[in-house]
Order: C-alpha cells, then structure tokens, then sequence
C-alpha cells in the first residue's frame, strides 16, 4: 500500500590499506559462523544399527557386529521378548525419529517471529581502452569496486498466519507421538503372537514325542507276540505305520520350530535371524486369571487411551488450524527492514600525459516499514481455504471411522477371549477323556478283547485332544493380547519402565 523511509548517506575516505584489512576481518568472520553452524547443526547424532548392515558378508561377522541376545540367556519370557522388541525393532526404532522430525518442525514456527539478518559481499573489476580518438589520446581505465552489505527484515504482522502454523504443528506433534504409541501397540501385539506360536509349536512337539514313544512301546510289544506266536504280522506294521507317521509329524513340527522362531527374531530386530537352541521358552500353562469386567469398561478404556484414536483426534485439530491459517492470506502483513552498505572504488587510467588515481568510499544506511494487503490474485486463497476446508470435513469422517474401528475392535477381541476361555476348558475336559478312554481300550487290547483299529482310533483321539487343548491355551494367550491391544493396556508408566531396563 505505502513504503514509508528514511535514508542517510555518509561520504568518508580511507585509506586502501584499512579498506583491504576491513574486508579481509569481514571475511574471515563470515566462515568462522559458518564452519560454527555447520558443527552445531550438521552432525549427525543417532546410534546407529548394528555394523552387520554395512558388511557385504554374512559368514566373516564377528558377535561385536551383531544384534543378539542379552548373554546368559537361557529362557526368554514373553516380557523380555517385548522388551527386546522395543529397544531393537528397525521399523518401530525408525518411527521413533518421527518424533523428532515433528519436534523440530515445531520449534522451527517460532523462528518467524525473528528478524532475518543477511550478509553480502560485492566485488567487481573493470577494464576499458579508448583504441581511437580525434585528440590521439589513448587512455586505458580500471575500475575496482568493493561493497559489503548488511541487511535485514522483521516481519511485524501477519494476519496471525504465524500463531495458526504453531498451533498446526504442535497438534502435528502431538498425532506423530500418538502414531508412535500405536507403532508400539502393533509391536506388542505382534511380539506377543510370534512368542505365542513358538510355544505352540513346541508343545505340539512334545504331543509327537509322547506319541513317538507310545508308538515304539506298542511296536516292541507286538514283535514280543509275534515272535512268541500270540499276536499278528498286521498289528506290528500297523505300530510301524504309526510310528513311521509321527516321526514325519515330528519332521515337519521341526521346521514349523524354526520358522516361527525366524518371525520371533525378526520382531526382536536379531540380525541372525533366528534363536539360538540353547534358549528355552516356557511350557504353555493354563492362565491363572483373565479378563472379566464387563465390555463397557474396556470400551471406556479404549475410547480414553487407544493411541490411533488420539492421532485421529489430533489430526482433525491440526488440520482446523491450517484451515484457520488459510483465511490469514486475506489480511495485510507489515515488514519492516534495514539495511546498511559500504562501496569503496577505485580507479586507474593510463594515458600519454600520464597515471592517474582516484579512490573514493561511501557508505548508506536505510529503514523502513512496508505494509502488503494482496487484494486480488485471481480466486488462488479462495479456492486454498476450500481446500482446507475439505480436508478438515475428510478428517472429521476419518476419526468417525476410527471410533467405529477402536469399537468393533474391543467387542471383537472380548468375545473372542471368553470364547478361548470356554474351548480350553471344554477341551482340557475331552482331553482327559479320551486319555481314560485310549488307556481303557489299550488294557482291553492287550487282553485280546478289542482290535488294533480301534486303538489307533483311541491314540488319534488322545492326539488330536492334547493338540486341540495346547492350541485352545495358546489361543487365550492370543486373545489376551489381541484385548491388551484393541483397549491399550500397556501403559506408559510400563513403557517407561521397559525404557529404563534396555
């Protein structure tokens, strides 16, 4: 609209000598603050992943370069498991940064509210030769010019568009570390399903060595028959069958071992990929308490703390704020600025009559206030703050959909605990019958009273029930998790707890 100035000019002369020394203290400064900004601001501060990332071989890495496990160990527990996950994880570790990205785009806002100082330095040489002339005089000039300048701007007012991108980044902030929490969530609950079917796995392993064992029992007591003239060829191949078949269930359970400690060791962020033998995992026991308040209560808690929610919620804040900083483009800004200049030239000129010199230093110092109100620049702010607008109402249906997400979630993970709950005690119970019922057709077998078909149905039975009742104990240990994560039950206190220990 208006600029409103004041100048005032200073004429002075210098000696070349001060001139040059000037210049020659005014550069060195400039990359003193330049080499001090470059070792405060541009180092790079991070523990980095283990060096086995950087070899180019896996066999020549010695222990020093890897991520293994804590030394000693010789029973991990699901804990520790999440514990290791946390501290070691890449990709939760690499979302842990966002954080700080957000944080530094945060703090970032408050420098508009400083002026801006800008350093400049001009230097020129020039050369001129008069080749004809009616005077025969065939002067050759240079021209040497020096001119350093300081100049500034404080931007005083802008319609607030500065307070909405703080207010904007720092709900920003705030949905990064709710995503962060949530990153921590799924790693849980991830942890928490890989340890899970290792311990199954390695139970079923124990149902196959029982029935490996049952099985060479029965063979060496029909052979003893055989021989003795008491029993049939078709019993002994019928046990050598069965103990053909478990020792290919006990092959295959042994790589289903090993497959699911590599998924385990992924979590944990082991750069062997897998879990040494000599670490044990717990037997699978019952669980001694579980959840059994009513489901409102975990509703609540997951309306209260889900972490996906608050970043929702955050997330709708932020974009308000943004769209509140869209309508600031049609207000004025004021800017106010200064600027300080030194020239100093120098001229040279070679001609018959003679050398000549000349040298001549000035210097100027300027303010002002300048106030911008854009008043039409064809619809462009218009169409931002339908933009923004947009977004907030896109925004305000994401979250819906996230409650309703948190609220099929809960009821979702509630009933399927209760109803782990019930299979594993429906199934500890026809557990415990087919046992009595396979231990009674096998005494009434040895007595010559029932066939081996029907003892091989009994054995199948007995097999399939302990199998059946490892997975349902497994499966209330997964639903246990699947509810800890749909109502977040690890809370920060615990966070901070497992923190502290890495």
């Amino acid at each position: 609209m208006h600029y409103i100035s004041q100048k005032k000019h200073f004429l002075f002369y210098q000696e070349g000598y001060s001139v040059k020394k000037f210049y020659f203290m005014s550069m060195c400064c400039g990359s003193a603050a330049a080499a001090l900004t470059i070792l405060t601001g541009g180092c790079l501060n991070y523990q980095r992943p283990p060096l086995a990332v950087d070899s180019s071989s896996y066999t020549r890495l010695q222990d020093r370069e890897k991520k293994l496990l804590p030394e000693g160990l010789q029973e991990l527990s699901l804990l520790q498991a999440q514990e290791l996950a946390l501290a070691n994880n890449p990709d939760f570790l690499s979302i842990r940064f966002s954080i700080d990205s957000a944080r530094a785009r945060y703090y970032q806002q408050f420098s508009n509210y400083a002026p801006t100082l800008n350093a400049s330095m001009s230097i020129s040489q020039s050369f001129g030769k008069i080749y004809a002339a009616d005077n025969h005089i065939y002067t050759r000039s240079q021209r040497d010019n020096y001119a350093p300048k300081l100049s500034g701007q404080w931007l005083i007012f802008d319609s607030l568009a500065r307070e909405m991108n703080i207010l904007n980044a720092r709900h920003t902030l705030r949905q990064t570390q709710a995503n962060v929490d949530d990153a921590r969530r799924l790693l849980l609950r991830a942890t928490a399903y890989a340890y899970n079917d290792v311990q199954l796995a390695y139970a079923q392993k124990e149902i196959i060595l029982a029935q490996i064992e049952y099985s060479k029992t029965m063979l060496k007591d029909a052979e003893r028959k055989y021989k003795a003239g008491t029993g049939l060829k078709s019993d002994v191949l019928n046990f050598q069958v069965t103990l053909r078949n478990s020792q290919l269930d006990l092959v295959r359970i042994d790589y289903t071992i090993k497959a699911n400690l590599y998924v385990l060791a992924g979590c944990l962020g082991l750069t062997d990929g897998t879990i040494p033998d000599t670490v044990k995992f717990p037997p699978v026991k019952m669980p001694e308490s579980n959840y059994t308040a009513n489901v409102e209560l975990y509703l609540d808690q997951a309306i209260a703390n889900r972490p996906d929610l608050k970043a929702a919620r955050e997330q709708l804040k932020a974009l308000h704020y943004a769209f509140y900083g869209s309508l600031a483009k049609f207000g004025p800004t004021a800017t106010a600025d200064f600027a300080w200049g030194y020239t100093h030239g120098r001229s040279i000129t070679h001609d018959s009559t003679g050398t000549g010199h000349d040298w001549s230093s000035s210097g100027n110092f300027s303010y002002g206030l300048t106030i911008n109100w854009n008043l039409f620049n064809g619809f462009s702010d218009y169409f931002n703050v339908k933009a923004a607008q947009a977004n907030v109402s896109a925004a305000d249906y994401m979250l819906y959909q996230t409650y309703l997400t948190v609220i099929t979630d809960v009821r979702s993970a509630f009933e399927n605990h209760r109803s782990s709950i019930e299979q594993a005690r429906l199934a500890k119970e026809i557990c415990d019958l087919t046992r009595q019922t396979r231990d009674l057709v096998e005494t009434e077998y040895k007595a010559g009273t029932a066939l081996v078909t029907r003892l091989n149905e009994a054995e199948r039975d007995l097999v399939q029930a302990q199998n059946n009742l490892a997975t349902a104990v497994v499966n209330i240990a997964n639903t246990k998790a699947q509810l800890d994560a749909a109502i977040y039950a690890f809370t920060p206190e615990k966070d901070t707890a497992i923190a502290q220990n890495k």
